[in-house]
């Protein structure tokens, strides 16, 4: 759902993508590519995307391009019933963003063990300084400690579970949504123009 011109564009004269400007100039062997150029290296290796899609999940920026569809009077219903299934799905697509690529890399369970970690450090600070249970219910104590590890675990495996939920959804809707643009453009319901921002 990206405009391969519009990212032509970005790569070239926007700052927050010279990683990718460097590389597609190595790979092309050129030290002033143009925006077509770029653009036929954007469609010939999808790992630029990919890259460009990374920079913007992890700078907050939408990588979905596509306008809001606005019906005309002499859209027929099933034209009309088209673009607004698209525009609710973009809407969902672009809350669902963050959810684009599996949980396989994502930093979950650092965020969480360093929770987990730093809840057992302070327990273990207060209980050593400020009472005797080392001494006297050491047992106790250590279950506490095994319970906060297994509660770690159990909020790892839940958030990693629901990352994966999302992200099947967030494939479904991306595939339908895809399948209803191809149709409408094939039905000329709107344009490539109409779709995509500049």
């Amino acid at each position: 759902m990206v405009n391969v011109k519009k990212i032509s564009h970005q790569i070239l004269d926007d700052g927050l993508y010279n990683t990718i400007l460097f590389e597609m100039c190595e790979e092309l062997d050129k030290k002033n590519p143009t925006p077509s150029e770029i653009e036929n290296l954007l469609t010939s290796n999808t790992s630029y995307i990919k890259e460009y899609k990374e920079i913007n999940r992890h700078s907050e920026i939408s990588s979905i391009q596509i306008k809001t569809l606005l019906s005309k009077a002499e859209d027929s219903t099933d034209a009309k019933d088209n673009k607004k299934l698209i525009n609710e799905n973009i809407q969902q697509l672009k809350n669902l963003e963050n959810f684009e690529v599996d949980s396989s890399n994502s930093a979950y369970s650092i965020w969480i063990g360093s929770v987990g970690v730093m809840i057992l450090f302070m327990a273990h600070n207060v209980i050593a300084l400020f009472s005797e249970l080392y001494t006297t219910h050491s047992m106790m104590v250590y279950g506490l400690y095994s319970i906060v590890l297994a509660l770690t675990y159990i909020v790892y495996k839940k958030i990693k579970q629901n990352h994966e939920q999302q992200h099947l959804r967030y494939q479904k809707l991306y595939s339908n949504t895809k399948e209803q643009i191809q149709k409408g453009l094939e039905k000329d319901y709107f344009t490539y123009k109409e779709l995509y921002m500049k």
